[in-house]
């Protein structure tokens, strides 16, 4: 959310002005401490207040623009990465996420391959333990009907042959 120019330049001449705490009038105007800090250095550093505060956020920066901030970044060392980072207003984590998405998304084409490979698989999986379970209730079927022929034949004796 960007604040007014007169809003910032009526909180920051409170502040300067020294008679109220910053918390205070942070309360008074309905903003944030830490964006009253903010401006403030801005104010010391430039002398003025930085009318266009919007920087771009990670989530804004497009597909190419990630890919070259990559490229850029990659042979750097970790103290020019994270100056670099600073001045683009990015954290070293958002390089490492766009550099896992772009990894991820140039090898979807195998992991397709891999979900077809283990969906055919499960399918197999499902047809062998089908199978396995008709066979397994035919054996037993057949162990039922032996003991009952055997039963038969202790009962009544073994069949007379005319």
């Amino acid at each position: 959310m960007g604040y007014p120019i007169q809003l910032r330049e009526a909180v920051l001449k409170k502040v300067l002005q020294g008679n109220k705490p910053q918390h205070e009038i942070a309360k008074e105007f309905g903003v944030g401490r830490s964006t009253i800090g903010k401006w403030l250095r801005e104010y010391k550093q430039n002398g003025s207040i930085n009318l266009n505060p919007k920087e771009k956020r990670p989530k804004d920066w497009t597909a190419e623009e990630r890919i070259s901030a990559l490229i850029k970044t990659g042979s750097m060392s970790v103290e020019d990465r994270t100056a670099w980072c600073r001045r683009k207003g990015i954290f070293i984590h958002n390089l490492d996420q766009w550099k896992k998405d772009a990894i991820s998304a140039m090898s979807s084409g195998s992991v397709r391959k891999q979900s077809e490979e283990v969906k055919n698989l499960k399918k197999e999986n499902k047809n062998l333990k089908k199978d396995l379970n008709r066979k397994e209730k035919a054996l037993a079927e057949t162990a039922a009907l032996l003991v009952l022929k055997k039963k038969a034949r202790e009962i009544w004796g073994e069949p007379e042959d005319d």
